[in-house]
């Protein structure tokens, strides 16, 4: 499973492994244990990885830019997921950033956002929720922002936001916010899963956000539909978490048992039976069309990240209960990736392949 010739000579995907190789991969359990750095990001930074989006591939190699960025985030979510979450994080600002029909705002904020030079993070899944819980109103200023985000990764990381917020007449509103003054991290349950990633609540204490800092303004009802559709898709960091995973088994095999090297092999083949369907299906249909077969290669591939993981704590043995070892550490992320990002159809869809293996 690991990256095809083509894209391994890709120059940035070259830098990017290298990085995750020398500078991830050593530390990834005691990053899962004692959090993310600053230091970590700097040397993604480094690597040219938050130029993804506007990367533009060489033409020898015959790979494109969506073929890229999805190596990249195969290639850091399997090798450092703690790190790999908090960085994917930046991209929903770039993103924006990148549609938004206002030119003065692209210059001023994506120089130093795809070279790394500055941080963000996001705020904006809960506006699916039938009381989001962040809500906006104007101002003589421009909008001003009330609420409690449940959930902000990369807290004290990064250094700007977009931060999503419902209007009085039930449309969506998208800025970009410091977080800095008016933004508090408060209290909340701590996470079981990807707790390194710095993700904390976090009170919005009247923050006022000027008209040149609004990103957009959108019925809610059709941007929901839209993330719906963006989320049907796999995300590549569960394919990275197989990786992650094929790879810990073909290491234990000699101790384990030659079952657990068998085991390794056919996960590794179903899994990029599942990525060459799932990428197959974004890049030929677009997004409204397929949505269903979209949602179960999720959830398959889903159900087969958690089955893997499972393998791999009894391939370890009792030192997979604690902190600070691989194979329980790829448990819970397994059960992570289930409800990042979860719709309801994914809901379904999960349920329906769990019955089917029962």
């Amino acid at each position: 499973m690991g990256t095809p010739p083509h894209l391994a000579a890709e120059p940035l995907i070259e830098s990017v492994t290298r990085t995750a190789t020398a500078v991830l991969r050593p530390d990834a359990e005691r990053t899962a244990v004692e959090g993310v750095s600053s230091a970590q990001l700097d040397e993604l930074a480094l690597s040219g990885a938050y130029g993804i989006l506007g990367y533009e591939p060489t033409p020898e190699s015959g790979c494109t830019g969506t073929q890229v960025v999805r190596e990249v985030h195969e290639i850091l979510s399997a090798v450092d997921p703690s790190t790999w979450f908090v960085y994917t994080q930046h991209f929903a600002l770039v993103k924006a950033l990148m549609k938004s029909a206002d030119p003065d705002l692209r210059d001023r904020w994506l120089p130093d956002l795809v070279t790394g030079a500055r941080r963000a993070t996001a705020a904006f899944a809960y506006l699916r929720h039938p009381q989001p819980p962040v809500s906006a109103e104007r101002c003589a200023q421009g909008w001003r922002l009330r609420g409690r985000v449940p959930w902000m990764t990369g807290w004290g990381l990064a250094d700007t936001a977009i931060v999503g917020a419902v209007t009085a007449d039930d449309r969506v509103l998208f800025v970009r916010a410091d977080t800095g003054p008016g933004m508090a991290a408060v209290a909340s349950p701590p996470l079981w899963a990807m707790g390194a990633t710095h993700t904390a609540a976090v009170e919005l204490r009247n923050v006022v956000v000027p008209p040149e800092d609004v990103i957009s303004v959108e019925s809610r009802r059709d941007w929901a539909r839209s993330y719906d559709l963006e989320n049907a898709n796999a995300n590549p960091a569960v394919f990275g978490h197989l990786r992650a995973a094929v790879d810990l088994l073909l290491a234990a095999a000699p101790r384990a048992g030659a079952a657990y090297e068998t085991l390794a092999d056919r996960l590794a083949d179903e899994a990029a039976r599942l990525r060459d369907e799932a990428y197959g299906m974004r890049d030929e249909l677009s997004p409204e069309q397929g949505v269903p077969a979209r949602t179960e290669v999720r959830a398959a591939a889903l159900d087969l990240g958690v089955r893997a993981a499972t393998a791999c704590v009894a391939a370890t043995g009792g030192r997979a209960v604690q902190y600070g070892n691989t194979a329980g550490r790829l448990a819970r992320e397994a059960l992570f990736h289930l409800i990042q990002a979860q719709t309801s159809q994914l809901r379904q869809a999960t349920a329906e392949v769990t019955l089917r293996g029962i």
